[in-house]
């Protein structure tokens, strides 16, 4: 009976390692699709992010199966709730990249692109280590990788400063580029709350390891999902 359950528990570890891996594709796809002739990349991503959708219903089914045939206590029981709040972050994840998708796809066709787009590539290419290094923390139990996402957080944060500023600054002294300039700042918003989510992940995975919630004296509560959104 242990051996089955163990096998379950990383058959769900796998899906969501999986799942994880599409979100840090669709970040990377998304992230391509701000530059010149991205409606390609943008519709790629969108797929992603469906195919995530398909995923996050796949192991919520797998997560109550074994809740409600397994009956798991202790450590095993807080793997599995883990796993149930790190797939609604991460489903969070692919819906941040379509929001982005949406816009990069009103840029269609557009041979140039109001502002400075070096911070924002930045936090992309931040964000995308933050989820992997998150899932990592939970399918390894590694509570180092755990808080390196967590310090991460404060970079992500320091990048979305400087890309609002820089574009503010722009909608001031150039306002022909108004509209695209506001379209950045809110997908500059939607990747810093993908670094929030990420953050999530990881104290689930610290939850998973020591028992305990990292909460808002650390830098914010891992039950706020919602706020996220």
């Amino acid at each position: 009976m242990r051996k089955t359950f163990d096998a379950q528990l990383k058959e769900l570890s796998d899906e969501l390692v999986n799942m994880a891996a599409s979100a840090e594709d669709a970040i990377d796809t998304v992230t391509r699709s701000l530059g010149h002739g991205g409606a390609a990349s943008a519709r790629d991503a969108m797929e992603l992010t469906r195919s995530m959708d398909e995923s996050e219903r796949e192991i919520e089914n797998r997560c109550f199966r074994l809740l409600l045939q397994q009956q798991p206590v202790a450590r095993d029981l807080r793997t599995v709730s883990a796993c149930l709040k790190m797939v609604t972050d991460l489903q969070r994840i692919g819906d941040q990249c379509a929001n982005i998708a949406e816009l990069s796809l009103l840029w269609s066709g557009v041979r140039s692109v109001a502002g400075d787009l070096a911070p924002i590539y930045a936090m992309s290419q931040k964000a995308a280590i933050m989820v992997k290094r998150s899932i990592h923390a939970y399918a390894n139990r590694d509570l180092r990788d755990a808080w390196e996402v967590i310090a991460l957080d404060d970079e992500v944060d320091e990048l979305f400063q400087r890309s609002r500023r820089e574009l503010v600054e722009l909608l001031v002294d150039k306002r022909e580029e108004a509209d695209r300039a506001i379209d950045l700042i809110i997908i500059a918003k939607y990747l810093e709350r993908i670094a929030d989510h990420a953050v999530n992940i990881a104290r689930w995975a610290i939850y998973c390891v020591t028992g305990e919630l990292v909460g808002d004296e650390e830098g914010g509560n891992p039950e706020d999902t919602t706020s996220q959104r």
